[in-house]
């Protein structure tokens, strides 16, 4: 047998915050316990001492007192220590003393707190604490000279009778304190759980905004410098050649750096939480023309077709559009290689809207160094909004970026893609749609390919 837990065990451990005593006596039970019923034990000691009215009583009465320390916090160990002093001092012919008090307390905390074995322990203990006394009672007047059998039977039974009540009695009150023990143990257990899935869900939202942060700075930092970048080879060739054309380049470098750096500042304000920072617009359709136009003045012509109006959509949607824009850009950029033109068509439908992004570089054959994140990011985008994403080099030439996404309120959602094992999640159909600079075969929207192998260049 053992004992149960103590009312306090599912209690926090905290620092006790000061000025809250009621707090402090809640959760520490045992030290309670130990200062009250030692004092009592103590005071019982010195007043007998004092007023010279010890005796055997004395040598039961304290100890008994003073085990009641144990009956919270160790109810079997309370039993056992008060059960066998009142039994002991009863086979010394002492039948009554002030400790026995403490049996009704050590059965109460016994059925409280203790386990189901330590509980059943309790009430056997109080029932044979009862059949002690009412038998001896009942002996001490059969025996006397004035009692007789009648007077024993009717101590006996009376003291029976009496004793059987009260254990009833205590066992109620002692059940209804466990359940009360139970439900404040429950509570405790839904609140410490209710935090620590508040901690929980704020540590998803801490690492999806993480995330989040991670895809853009890429799209910023990545787009920015494969524009400077080739503004700057060019810039090269011009400044040898044609000096009067040497500060347009060097304008657009500077156009493109700081329009990084503000956006680069908008991040890092949200990662310092900065409650004063300003930030500006989030990008959109609006500014799908600011990107064209820069990336023409890159070196590469592009074509923007919009079939539809892009004013309302949501500012999520509308930042996502951009941003597969920007990074389907930025890799014609840094793997289409030179003498490539690029077609970003985009086209509204009532219930969804379609992004394609081609161009007629080296497709298959365009180098990468395998660390990129760009249509890991794309995808991501695309599954948080419910739409689907393929990429992939085209048969002949080029590479192709198409995304299709509901519009609100449209009556179904299409299924996420989830990413393979490489950056080329679907290939692009047998062929793509004409890019003016070199045309290429038509293809149809909706009838993808067989997966092809992934490409040489590895992923974009």
């Amino acid at each position: 047998m053992t004992d149960g837990p103590s009312p306090t065990e599912h209690a926090p451990r905290g620092r006790v915050r000061r000025g809250d005593p009621f707090r402090w006596v809640l959760e520490n039970p045992g030290l309670v316990d130990l200062i009250a019923f030692g004092a009592t034990a103590a005071a019982i000691l010195l007043f007998s001492l004092v007023t010279g009215s010890g005796g055997t009583w004395l040598v039961f009465s304290v100890p008994m007192i003073a085990a009641g320390a144990l009956c919270r916090v160790r109810p079997l160990a309370g039993v056992l220590v008060i059960a066998a002093l009142a039994v002991l001092h009863v086979i010394v012919q002492v039948p009554v003393v002030l400790g026995d008090v403490m049996t009704f307390y050590a059965m109460f905390c016994a059925i409280a707190y203790g386990s189901r074995a330590v509980h059943v322990l309790g009430i056997v203990a109080g029932m044979l604490g009862v059949l002690t006394q009412a038998t001896y009672w009942g002996l001490t007047a059969l025996l006397d000279d004035y009692g007789g059998l009648l007077a024993a039977l009717s101590s006996f039974l009376g003291l029976g009778v009496i004793g059987t009540i009260t254990i009833v009695a205590v066992w109620a009150l002692a059940n209804l304190q466990r359940a009360r023990v139970r439900q404040l143990a429950l509570t405790r257990d839904r609140a410490e759980q209710a935090v620590r899935e508040r901690e929980q869900r704020t540590a998803l939202a801490v690492a999806d905004e993480r995330a989040r942060i991670a895809r853009e700075m890429h799209d910023v930092v990545a787009h920015s410098l494969s524009v400077i970048i080739a503004q700057a080879d060019g810039g090269r060739f011009v400044a040898a050649h044609r000096p009067e054309q040497a500060v347009e380049v060097l304008g657009t470098i500077g156009e493109t750096g700081r329009a990084a750096l503000a956006d680069m500042r908008s991040l890092l304000g949200v990662l310092r939480q900065e409650d004063e920072t300003s930030f500006g617009p989030q990008p959109g359709p609006e500014r799908l023309g600011e990107l064209v136009e820069r990336v023409r003045g890159a070196g590469v012509p592009v074509e923007l077709e919009i079939d539809g109006d892009l004013a309302d959509l949501p500012p999520a949607l509308g930042l996502s559009l951009f941003r597969l824009v920007q990074e389907s850009l930025t890799n014609i950029l840094k793997h289409a290689g030179g003498d490539v033109s690029a077609t970003v068509s985009i086209r509204r439908f009532p219930q969804r809207l379609t992004i394609e992004v081609l161009d007629d570089g080296r497709g298959a054959e365009a180098d990468s160094d395998g660390q990129g994140h760009g249509l890991t990011g794309m995808r991501e985008r695309m599954s948080v909004l419910g739409g689907v994403l393929e990429a992939g080099p085209l048969p002949s030439r080029g590479y192709r970026v198409r995304a299709e996404v509901p519009l609100p309120g449209a009556p179904g959602r299409a299924p996420a893609a989830a990413p393979g094992p490489s950056e080329v999640a679907r290939p692009a159909p047998s062929a793509g749609p004409s890019i003016p600079a070199r045309p290429a075969p038509t293809a149809a929207p909706h009838d993808p390919a067989p997966t092809p192998p992934t490409p040489p260049g590895g992923p974009r």
